[in-house]
C-alpha cells in the first residue's frame, strides 16, 4: 500500500512539473489556462466522490467545493508557471523546449495516476477503515464505562484487597488515563461516597513508581484529592507520599528541599501576600465603553473543608530581622 502511495505521488508530480517547465522555457502566458484544464480533469478522474455524475447531486455546498478546488489548483498553477519564468530570466538561459513537452507531461499524469490508484477502491478502503476505528473507539468507551462503573458500584465495606485488584486492572493500559479522570470527577461528585474506592485510590497513586508511570499524568494528585475529606486517609497519604519522595531519590529523580526557614520563605510570603490582595480584573460592557471591574483574588484555594481548614489554621511568624514565615496554629 505505501509503495502504491509512492507511485502516485511520482505521477502527480507530473502534475505540477508541467506548469514549470513551461515558464522555465518561455512559454507565453497564454499556456496557463491549459495547465489549469488539466488539473480539473486530473481532480474529476481521482476524485470521482467530489464530483457526481448526476447533475440532481449538484447542490451548492458540492459546486463551491468543486470551484475551491480548481481555484486552489488555478493558483498553484499560476505560482509554478512564474516561478519557472523568473528561474529562467535569472538564469539568462532558457531551454529549447517543444511547447507540447510540457502538456504533455501534466497529461500523462492523469491516466498513470488511474492506472497506480483506482479511486473507487481507495474510498471504499477509507470508509472500511474509518468505520473500524469508530468501533474500536466506540467498544473502548464502552468498556472504559462498564469498568468505571464496576469500580463505584463496589459495596461500601468491599474486601479492601479485592478493590485494590479491581483498581490496577482498571487504571493499566491505554485507557488507564480515561478511566482515572473519570473516576475523579465521579467521587468530586453527589454521589462519591466510596471509603473503600477512595482508601484503595490512595494506596495506588502513592505506591513506589506510580509517579513515572507511562500514560498517567497527575497521579498523586487524584490521591490527594481522594484523602482529602477524611483525616485518616490524609494521615495515610502523607506517610505514604514521604516514603515515595525518599524511593524516587533512590532512583536518581533529583527533589527540591524547601527549608522552612524564616530566610527562604520571606520572598515567598511576601509574593502569597500581594496576589491575595491584588484582585482580577473582570472586563464589564457597559453602554459607553468596556470598564474594569475588580473580581476574586489573583490567588485562592480550592473550595475545599481541608483547604479552607488549612488556610485558616495558618499564621504569620515575624523575627527580628523583619523576616516573616508561615507558621501553624494547632
Amino acid at each position: 500500500m505505501q509503495n502504491r502511495y509512492r507511485m502516485l505521488m511520482g505521477a502527480s508530480a507530473l502534475l505540477y512539473f508541467g506548469p514549470l517547465l513551461a515558464g522555465l522555457a518561455g512559454m507565453g502566458w497564454s499556456g496557463v489556462p491549459v495547465f489549469i484544464a488539466l488539473m480539473a480533469l486530473w481532480l474529476v478522474v481521482m476524485r470521482p466522490a467530489q464530483w457526481p455524475r448526476d447533475p440532481a447531486q449538484w447542490s451548492r455546498p458540492v459546486v463551491v467545493a468543486a470551484a475551491a478546488q480548481v481555484a486552489v489548483n488555478a493558483l498553484i498553477v499560476i505560482v509554478l508557471f512564474a516561478v519557472g519564468r523568473g528561474i529562467g530570466g535569472v538564469a539568462g538561459f532558457l531551454p529549447q523546449i517543444p511547447p507540447l513537452l510540457p502538456v504533455a507531461l501534466s497529461f500523462l499524469a492523469t491516466p498513470l495516476s488511474r492506472l497506480i490508484w483506482d479511486p473507487a477502491k481507495g474510498d471504499a478502503t477509507d470508509h472500511f477503515v474509518t468505520d473500524a476505528l469508530n468501533e474500536i473507539q466506540t467498544a473502548e468507551a464502552d468498556q472504559m464505562d462498564e469498568m468505571v462503573a464496576t469500580l463505584l458500584s463496589l459495596p461500601v465495606e468491599s474486601d479492601a484487597d479485592l478493590t485494590a485488584d479491581a483498581l490496577e486492572a482498571a487504571l493499566t493500559g491505554p485507557l488507564a488515563q480515561k478511566r482515572l479522570s473519570a473516576l475523579d470527577a465521579a467521587l468530586h461528585g453527589p454521589d462519591g461516597d466510596h471509603p473503600a474506592l477512595r482508601r484503595a485510590l490512595v494506596l495506588w497513586a502513592t505506591a513506589p513508581g506510580r509517579s513515572v508511570q507511562e500514560g498517567l499524568q497527575d497521579a498523586q494528585l487524584v490521591g490527594f484529592r481522594m484523602a482529602a475529606p477524611s483525616a485518616d486517609l490524609l494521615g495515610l497519604f502523607a506517610g505514604r507520599a514521604l516514603a515515595l519522595l525518599q524511593r524516587l531519590e533512590q532512583e536518581g529523580i533529583t527533589c527540591v528541599d524547601i527549608p522552612q526557614t524564616f530566610a527562604v520563605l520571606t520572598d515567598p510570603m511576601n509574593n502569597i501576600e500581594v496576589l491575595l490582595k491584588e484582585k482580577q480584573a473582570v472586563q464589564q460592557e457597559s453602554d459607553a465603553d468596556l470598564i474594569g471591574v475588580e473580581g476574586s483574588p489573583k490567588l485562592t484555594h480550592e473550595d475545599n473543608p481541608v483547604a479552607r481548614w488549612c488556610f485558616g489554621n495558618t499564621s504569620i511568624a515575624k523575627n527580628g530581622n523583619a523576616q516573616i514565615k508561615y507558621v501553624k496554629q494547632h
